[in-house]
């Protein structure tokens, strides 16, 4: 439905991808998240820092263990899904967008006199005004707030 007012209205879209999203939010400190590494991702993580060495702990089988303490928000935690939505929406709220209350993942803002929409599912987003400019400009503002490689855009 969005692609069909951004056409009949004539504006100027943009699509991106937030790369690594959910790596992005801190883990809050009143929580704490512990990662068991098992088997061959021990030597593996060892071999990445070696400083990891000295916390290597062993099952009743002998098998090697290494508990981490995570700091970073990472897929499959329960919890990464909202601390990346908190993470985005502040960042787009600090940018002069409102929330949809209807849609949580739908902001939009007046700019030069006209409505701006982003439209986001996890971290692929979507971005519509009228003036081409408006869409460039705010692309790299969003871009501003994230490391992004030379080929996330």
């Amino acid at each position: 439905m969005s692609l069909m007012i951004d056409a009949k209205e004539g504006r100027d879209v943009g699509i991106f991808d937030v790369p690594g999203a959910f790596l992005h939010p801190e883990v809050p400190d009143d929580k704490m998240i512990l990662m068991v590494l098992r088997g061959p991702f021990v030597d593996m993580m060892c071999q990445v820092n070696l400083e990891f060495k000295k916390y290597i702990c062993y099952d009743n089988k002998g098998r090697k263990i290494l508990y981490m303490q995570v700091l970073r928000s990472i897929y499959g935690c329960i919890e990464a899904a909202m601390l990346w939505y908190e993470l985005y929406a502040s960042t787009l709220k600090g940018l002069g967008f409102i929330i949809n209350p209807y849609d949580r993942c739908v902001a939009n803002a007046i700019i030069e006199g006209k409505q701006c929409t982003i439209m986001w599912y996890v971290d692929d987003n979507k971005i519509s005004h009228m003036n081409p400019a408006v869409v460039t400009r705010l692309l790299g503002e969003i871009k501003k707030n994230w490391r992004f490689g030379d080929n996330s855009w």
